[in-house]
């Protein structure tokens, strides 16, 4: 699809994306810089790799975006992993445990690393969730639990940051392209089945997910906070019209 719009307010903006080498993360990192902004990317596969349950590896990040800018101004944490679709009862606990290494901690590692600057910046965070945080897919309770977690956790860091202008929201995205996901839409039946139930009737785009986080780490949403907000096609919303 073609870009989206750029986003004002944020020339000269000092950020950071976790998972910004691919999937909704590089979407994230080419609106931001489309949009004026400084972006680093925290990213095994970035050419030098930060892997986000290394706080020592974040922390060093963190260093050098302090000796580039003394502040940050944008915080996305993109980095994820999905778990492979089993019923909970057959569900290994190393799947809950690489989910929530990644997913969760991941988060809480590189919002903590960063909060010495997010403050100095009075920045924002927003957190890549999923629709599993608000209704649970099936077979994929790891995930589901996980990402919920990344939902709530969410609404802690922004009332726990709030006294120090530091904003923290999260997306929910809905089924969405990605090198992560293109497995599962090779499946005909599997991607017939998700595009009837969503309202608008298609697969997203990680563009699309990306505009909505770059809002939300944007001046336009400065009285935003605490809120996770459903990028799904209408899929939360409810069930697409029955036939009469």
């Amino acid at each position: 699809m073609p870009d989206a719009p750029t986003i004002g307010g944020l020339e000269g903006a000092a950020a950071v994306v976790t998972g910004g080498g691919s999937g909704i993360g590089a979407a994230v990192v080419h609106l931001l810089r489309r949009s004026g902004a400084d972006v680093a990317i925290a990213d095994l596969g970035a050419p030098d790799p930060v892997d986000v349950t290394d706080r020592t590896a974040l922390d060093g990040l963190a260093r050098e975006v302090e000796h580039a800018h003394g502040r940050l101004d944008v915080l996305v944490n993109a980095a994820g992993v999905l778990t492979p679709n089993l019923p909970a009862d057959q569900l290994p606990v190393e799947d809950f445990v690489r989910a929530y290494e990644v997913n969760v901690i991941g988060t809480v590692n590189a919002s903590q690393a960063f909060f010495p600057l997010l403050r100095a910046g009075r920045g924002a965070i927003v957190n890549v969730a999923s629709q599993a945080a608000l209704v649970s897919l099936p077979q994929q309770a790891a995930y589901t639990a996980a990402k919920g977690a990344v939902a709530a956790l969410t609404r802690s860091l922004a009332i726990d940051w709030a006294e120090h202008g530091i904003r923290a929201n999260a997306v929910a995205p809905g089924f969405t392209l990605t090198p992560m996901t293109e497995a599962f839409f090779e499946n005909e039946v599997f991607t017939t089945a998700a595009t009837g139930r969503i309202p608008l009737g298609r697969i997203l785009a990680a563009e699309e997910i990306a505009g909505a986080i770059v809002f939300l780490a944007s001046p336009f949403a400065a009285a935003v906070t605490g809120v996770t907000l459903p990028v799904d096609g209408g899929w939360t919303a409810g069930e697409p019209a029955l036939p009469w």
